[in-house]
């Protein structure tokens, strides 16, 4: 899904006519939280006249960026454009300035069908299995909004929660599933894993419950909030691993539709497929054991996976079945393919300001908002498998996995006399 300029991407253009907006003058509005998050993912990609002007509307609270006409070819033509209408849009000849005021649809007001798996009595159904995982969680409040929700790990006031959505650390609350207050302390920022230590004043509190076992592919997974409520259903859809901006699982073939299964027309030297012994001509027919019937499903499954993961090939040479294990590499991304592959991932989703480089995550597809990253992701017996650390794109979000969190903790508490003094500092 991406943001179209019929659903509000307004074109101020110059002097010449304002489409929908009326004068240059009068096309300014304060920039919401989930655009300023869009304009903020795409800095790093884009020119430099062109990342100055977008830096300006986020320093002056604006959705309007003026462009002269140079700078507005170049910003439709660039890979991290997310607006297509922008490439159908008529300019008239003359004037020198154009002004885009952009708006987002309305995602979070979106109406959900009765059939969808988020929809609200399905939700409800699930609360049960989160009422234990539910008092172990907290909303974070920064400079007086939400940003963030926060697992308790001891049941003396200490948090985690996600780093980059604290806005103002001095004004940091959080609220129990009680609907208690209590000022908090921010303690530690563990920047590798974009979480943050709090501290709040309490003693009693529930400390989230860690499964035993990591979550398996295809488990439904849910996320609750302090009060009960299952915000999320979601399934686990690829496993633990690190992500590096730019890469991509990748096999090395190229993969031909046929009836009976997914031929093989060519390999790429040094590949995982030429590594593991495939050649031009086999029909590829299942991977892991599932059936693949056509190069798009065969495309799908290798990206769902990760760079280093073993898969099983079930394929056919000359009438004859076999199998081989081959182990996917990354493929590295640069320039436009880099830029454009994390935008098409991005689209029709708010995702959150820091989405990526985590050194130890799992992905599923709950539709989670930023503020609803940091607190626990639970499996069906309310067990917490692990903490949501992102919003990623349009069926994507990571959480890092319990045992890493459980790993993070220890190593923590090991130096108690620091932690004491880091507290009394903050106090």
């Amino acid at each position: 899904m991406k943001f179209k300029i019929s659903l509000k991407l307004v074109l101020c253009l110059g002097l010449l006519f304002c489409s929908l907006a009326g004068p240059l003058e009068s096309c300014q509005a304060q920039i919401s939280r989930d655009l300023r998050n869009i304009f903020q993912s795409m800095l790093d990609d884009l020119d430099d006249d062109l990342r100055l002007k977008f830096e300006e509307a986020l320093e002056t609270d604006s959705s309007v960026i003026k462009l002269t006409r140079e700078q507005f070819r170049r910003f439709r033509q660039s890979p991290v454009n997310p607006f297509d209408g922008l490439k159908s849009a008529a300019v008239n000849q003359s004037g020198t300035i154009i002004a885009l005021k952009f708006e987002l649809p309305d995602i979070r007001n979106r109406p959900v069908h009765p059939l969808e798996r988020q929809n609200s009595g399905l939700l409800a159904s699930l609360r049960p299995a989160v009422k234990n995982a539910a008092k172990s969680s907290v909303v974070v409040y920064s400079d007086n909004r939400s940003v963030a929700l926060g697992t308790i790990f001891r049941e003396d006031g200490y948090i985690l929660t996600k780093a980059s959505e604290l806005d103002d650390t001095d004004t940091i609350r959080c609220k129990l599933f009680n609907s208690i207050e209590k000022r908090a302390s921010l303690i530690e920022i563990n920047e590798e894993h974009d979480l943050a230590i709090l501290k709040i004043n309490a003693k009693g509190l529930l400390p989230a419950k860690w499964a035993n076992q990591s979550a398996s592919i295809g488990n439904f997974l849910l996320t609750p909030d302090p009060f009960g409520n299952v915000l999320a259903l979601g399934t686990f859809s690829v496993p633990t691993r690190s992500t590096a901006v730019g890469q991509q699982a990748f096999l090395g073939v190229q993969p031909e539709t046929t009836a009976d299964g997914v031929r093989v027309s060519a390999i790429q030297p040094g590949t995982a497929s030429a590594l593991a012994g495939l050649q031009n001509g086999d029909i590829i027919t299942k991977l892991n054991q599932i059936v693949v019937n056509d190069a798009s499903t065969l495309v799908k499954a290798i990206r769902d996976r990760a760079p280093g993961d073993k898969i099983e090939i079930t394929f056919s040479r000359n009438g004859r079945l076999q199998t081989t294990t081959a182990t996917l590499a990354a493929r590295e991304y640069s320039g436009e393919q880099a830029a454009r592959f994390k935008m098409m991932n991005r689209l029709g989703a708010v995702p959150s300001q820091r989405y990526d480089n985590f050194p130890s995550v799992f992905q599923h597809d709950a539709p989670l908002f930023p503020e609803e990253c940091g607190g626990p992701v639970t499996n069906l017996d309310g067990e917490v498998v692990g903490i949501n650390i992102a919003r990623l794109g349009r069926a994507a979000s990571y959480a890092i996995p319990a045992s890493t969190i459980q790993s993070l903790i220890s190593k923590y508490e090991l130096a108690p006399e620091l932690r004491q003094l880091k507290v009394q500092a903050r106090q």
